[in-house]
Order: C-alpha cells, then sequence, then structure tokens
C-alpha cells in the first residue's frame, strides 16, 4: 500500500514492511520536498504493526510530526 501524501511542501510515502522475526510491520516514511528528485530523507523507528493498514497510517502521521519539528529522527 503505497499511499503518498502531500503535507507543508513535502511527499509523504509509507515504506512499511512486514518483518518475520519479531512479527509485525514496520514504520518507515520517505520524505521528500516537493518538486526535487533527490535529497528525501528516510525515517524508521523500531515500532511494529498487526496490519498494513495501521503501519501506514501511523508513518503518515510520523512523517507529518517530522515536517511540522514536533519530531527529530535520530542521527546514525
Amino acid at each position: 500500500m503505497a499511499a503518498k501524501l502531500e503535507y507543508n511542501g513535502h511527499i509523504l510515502t509509507p515504506g512499511t514492511r512486514f518483518q518475520k522475526k519479531p512479527e509485525g510491520w514496520t514504520l518507515e516514511v520517505h520524505i521528500k520536498p516537493v518538486g526535487r528528485k533527490l535529497g528525501g530523507r528516510r525515517c524508521r523507528a523500531p515500532n511494529l504493526y498487526t496490519s498494513e493498514e495501521k503501519a501506514t497510517q501511523s508513518c503518515l502521521e510520523f512523517g507529518r510530526r517530522i515536517v511540522d519539528g514536533k519530531m527529530q529522527p535520530r542521527k546514525k
């Protein structure tokens, strides 16, 4: 389910995947400024969800919080 969302000048694209151990859908969102081909960010968290739909919704909310400056993704 690749549900892109345009939000405050950014394109948010969920990158959730199913993993087997531990079992669940991951939390990952790709954030790219509108109109740019490069320069996007991939932000992840250790959260797991029981369904792809819940994971996708959480990915988009996670991306909104990052764009709004309410959350700072950790540096590697």
